[in-house]
């Protein structure tokens, strides 16, 4: 995705507009995950027992928020120009996407596996209409070149790519299982990385990737407007 690559995002997390009771994702959905393998079947979603975007974000269970400091590993709303100023790499281009999708407000769910080599996060965007959230997921997608796409069956219009590639550091790989889905007016992004060395390659964690995607499409559908 075109978001700050987990690990390697700037030190900057001033702009991220957090309300009180929402940054803990208390209630929401979550998504199972026993070791490195997820388990729960599209209808393990709990119900969500906070309003906004807050209450419509899955996160894995088992998992645990980023780290204090780190803007691309935060949890809570942002707007749009907080989003621009902190979690954008690409924001000229975003803010014109977000501006012209009416998109004033998002939610952000980041957390990391125990050892802290696999990173899930999840992003919602609520633009001005259907046609609008189509648009804006669209343009979010073309901004970077995907050739592998897989399968999520069930979640019509799901864009998808799952590669493999050197990040920052020397000898240092990061696979990258990702999603984007649109629910009436909400664009949902998923994002599932995982570093390794050359010496032991990672590989895309398409099935926690796929896990997550069909509880946020059923959690979208349940209970978006």
């Amino acid at each position: 995705m075109r978001r700050v690559a987990p690990g390697v995002a700037a030190v900057v997390c001033a702009g991220l507009v957090f309300l009180t009771g929402c940054g803990n994702d208390a209630g929401a959905s979550t998504a199972p995950v026993g070791g490195n393998e997820p388990s729960a079947p599209a209808d393990a979603a709990a119900p969500a027992a906070v309003g906004g975007l807050a209450g419509l974000a899955v996160v894995p269970d088992g998992f645990q928020k980023g780290a204090p400091g780190e803007s691309a590993q935060l949890t809570g709303p942002f707007t749009r120009q907080s989003f621009v100023d902190t979690l954008s790499a690409s924001p000229a281009e975003d803010l014109a996407l977000l501006l012209n999708a009416g998109c004033k407000e998002g939610y952000q769910t980041f957390r990391s596996s125990t050892d802290r080599r696999k990173r899930v996060t999840v992003q919602l965007f609520k633009a001005g209409s259907p046609a609008k959230a189509r648009d804006l997921q669209k343009g979010f997608w073309a901004q970077d070149e995907h050739t592998k796409p897989f399968a999520v069956p069930g979640v019509p219009g799901a864009l998808t790519d799952a590669q493999t590639g050197v990040v920052g550091v020397t000898g240092q790989l990061e696979a990258v299982a990702e999603a984007s889905i649109t629910v009436g007016s909400i664009v949902a992004e998923i994002t599932v990385s995982q570093s390794g060395t050359l010496e032991k390659t990672p590989v895309p964690d398409v099935k926690l990737a796929s896990t997550m995607v069909k509880l946020q499409y059923k959690r979208l559908t349940t209970k978006s407007g």
